[in-house]
């Protein structure tokens, strides 16, 4: 037993090794290359930088208008995410709990929402923010993004049915209404759960750069994406500046992960432990 682990282990890390290289060398190169100037990038593209070279972050944040862009970046995804876990819970507790007419279609009409690809719906997205006058404000972005909620109800709703039955008629029989049990039972139960699809969603909106693109027309209004492509000139690509706007677009998402790590990786088990 103990030969076929040693064995398995020897297999294995070497496995795991070559595929950690392969993800974190390239975040490693994004981030060295940004401290370099052009000239350096392209005298050699994988070398290290010989100096520091902090012009690339100084310009994207004082001329680049990077500052803005992440602010915006920030604003959509905090509000977007927040309305999502909100609308996502309530549906979810809905479909777990209530018993009435239609719901297994309305559930698989929301399911739909699965299926269709965000592209699908530019066009009629753009004819509906344009009639309510949303084009080019933070607002299109965030209804659009709730729209995105069939993620979250189909794994809330999973996760709120698993709940034995014995603690809901526990809370009902001291008293407590759907409200307190959804609040004070479902949602303290559900944490693992709502943070994985807290940091799907937050990764999804950050990244998301199709509907910035066609609904922000002014460009402060732009997203970090967004902007990260207005960083060009107009004939060349300055790739220092590139390297920059994207090693300091992946910061909040890391961020996210590692404040919600633990409860991420716990309903990540729970998930493979119920399956």
């Amino acid at each position: 037993m103990r030969r076929t682990k040693i064995l398995q282990m020897a297999l294995l890390y070497p496995v795991f090794l070559v595929l950690s290289i392969s993800i974190l060398y390239p975040l490693a190169w994004m981030v060295y290359s940004s401290l370099k100037s052009d000239t350096d990038i392209f005298a050699d593209v994988f070398a290290l930088p010989k100096t520091l070279y902090l012009d690339n972050y100084l310009t994207i944040f004082t001329t680049g208008g990077m500052d803005i862009f992440f602010r915006n970046s920030l604003v959509v995804s905090i509000a977007s995410v927040a309305g999502l876990l909100l609308f996502s819970s309530m549906a979810a507790y809905a479909f777990a709990t209530f018993e009435f007419r239609g719901k297994t279609v309305l559930y698989l009409f929301i399911l739909i929402g699965l299926m269709v690809p965000a592209q699908a719906l530019i066009i009629s997205g753009f004819k509906w923010m344009s009639i309510l006058k949303l084009i080019s404000k933070h607002w299109a972005l965030i209804f659009t993004y709730f729209g995105w909620s069939s993620f979250g109800i189909m794994v809330l709703r999973n996760f709120f049915q698993s709940v034995p039955r014995e603690v809901k008629d526990a809370a009902l029989i001291d008293g407590a209404g759907h409200w307190q049990m959804f609040t004070q039972i479902m949602l303290p139960l559900a944490r693992p759960s709502i943070a994985t699809i807290a940091i799907f969603y937050f990764m999804w909106i950050w990244n998301d750069f199709i509907y910035p693109l066609v609904y922000m027309q002014d460009q402060t209004k732009y997203t970090v994406p967004l902007g990260i492509l207005f960083l060009n000139g107009k004939y060349i690509i300055n790739w220092g500046m590139q390297m920059a706007g994207l090693s300091v677009a992946t910061i909040p998402p890391l961020i996210i992960y590692l404040i919600f790590q633990k409860q991420f990786i716990r309903g990540i088990l729970a998930g493979a432990l119920k399956g």
